[in-house]
């Protein structure tokens, strides 16, 4: 809108200088054509397209203009303040440096210095930002305490009541960003981030939990389509101990239809990858081996505020310990409400199927048997935005893990609150 007021402020003598002070009347592309050396057809012709916000059709309009007056300062700076709001920056540049050479009205002058300005700052290559984030979460079955009282035990069925354990901590979060945007347009973006997580319990010491997890990676972009390459790696430690080191690589091809005309924003992505895992505690090294995965999604904005977002996944593990090995499938669903303020109401549902290629022998006294699983996953957050760039998320998850074997099956319920302050730099 701002872009808008701005050209018809520039563009208002040149009308009235072009038209005597006789106002435009609607126009087509045959009126033009029928007569495309009058100066006022086209001066009205460019100013219906831009209160229309046509700058795709207004642009060859003022490049006639510049044919039949070369030397007229003001369209060349409204042919400049087009090419930059049409992403093409560097011929922006180059006209609004060669208007500014010739004199210019001081209102004119402070307008291309304020592009000029504008396109320093889209120019700014690298970006730094730095997250940090402390909550607080309660849980109702930390240590996944059966559903049943009974378990199986080398195939038998034993009564074996365990109590859900209650259990509150804090955890802390800090990210590091930094991207780095390249190419004739700065359309395509190096990044790099670092991140750091710890997780402390208040009784259950034995699940304290930390991570360093590191990314880098590039996204080009042609013409919409986005192609971004991804390597990252993690180490993960238990009570202090190291659990698992990761490291792998993931690719994915993206899209993005702005159809402005129906106010909805479309873009489908399909990514894959793979990983390799390595556990490194004492007795854990069974669970190791490679993860591939690949996930379908879309998501759809309307209206800026309301965001449905739909994915289908697929992995697969090979594990050392092959009831441990598994093939897996995963449906999520999403909806995203945001209000003007910047508070909003998001809602999460995730349901898996999976089954393993066996199941260990002191628990169905048959490896050869088959573990299935069906993981359904829940949550409801709203987040709150506070002052100096800081939110406030409230949310509650809930997580039922159906299983055909008693000793799988569990349900827990988690509560949070995270402040999270965000640096830009």
């Amino acid at each position: 809108m701002r872009f808008l007021l701005l050209l018809i402020l520039v563009l208002s003598p040149l009308f009235t200088f072009a038209n005597d002070g006789e106002g435009c009347s609607e126009l087509s592309f045959a009126d033009i054509y029928r007569d495309p050396d009058n100066l006022t057809l086209n001066y009205c012709y460019l100013e219906q397209k831009i209160a229309e916000g046509d700058i795709k059709s207004a642009i060859p309009v003022v490049e006639r203009i510049l044919l039949l007056e070369p030397f007229q300062d003001r369209a060349r700076i409204i042919y400049a303040s087009l090419l930059y709001h049409s992403d093409m920056m560097v011929e922006a540049r180059e006209e609004f440096e060669g208007v500014r050479a010739r004199p210019l009205p001081e209102s004119d002058e402070m307008l291309v210095l304020d592009y000029l300005r504008r396109i320093d700052e889209a120019n700014k290559r690298t970006t730094h930002s730095l997250s940090v984030s402390l909550s607080a979460h309660h849980d109702n079955n930390i240590n996944n305490a059966p559903n049943d009282d009974t378990i199986l035990f080398y195939g038998f069925e034993f009564d074996f009541p365990q109590d859900r354990v209650e259990e509150y901590g804090t955890e802390a979060n800090i990210r590091y960003d930094l991207n780095y945007a390249w190419g004739n347009y700065l359309q395509h973006n190096g990044f790099a981030s670092l991140d750091y997580t710890r997780d402390n319990y208040a009784t259950q010491d034995t699940l304290d939990m930390s991570s360093w997890a590191a990314s880098l990676g590039n996204r080009f972009s042609f013409d919409g389509i986005k192609v971004t390459l991804i390597a990252s790696g993690s180490h993960q430690s238990l009570h202090g101990e190291g659990l698992l080191r990761s490291h792998g690589a993931q690719t994915s091809l993206s899209y993005a239809w702005d159809l402005k005309d129906s106010n909805l924003y479309v873009s489908p992505r399909l990514s894959a990858g793979t990983s390799n895992d390595n556990y490194i505690a004492q007795g854990s090294d069974a669970s190791s081996g490679k993860r591939h995965y690949a996930k379908l999604s879309n998501s759809i904005t309307y209206d800026r505020a309301h965001t449905l977002y739909a994915a289908l996944g697929y992995s697969t593990k090979e594990a050392g310990d092959d009831s441990l090995s598994y093939t897996s499938w995963s449906q999520s669903l999403s909806y995203r409400w945001t209000a003007r303020n910047g508070v909003s109401l998001a809602t999460f549902l995730n349901r898996n199927r999976s089954r393993y290629s066996g199941s260990p022998e002191f628990v169905t006294g048959d490896s050869t048997l088959v573990r299935r699983s069906q993981p359904l996953f829940g949550s409801l957050s709203v987040l709150l935005p506070l002052p100096i760039d800081s939110d406030l998320t409230v949310a509650v998850e809930r997580q039922l893990n159906r299983a055909d074997i008693p000793n799988y099956a569990y349900r827990n319920t988690r509560w949070s609150a995270t402040f999270t302050k965000l640096f830009s730099f």
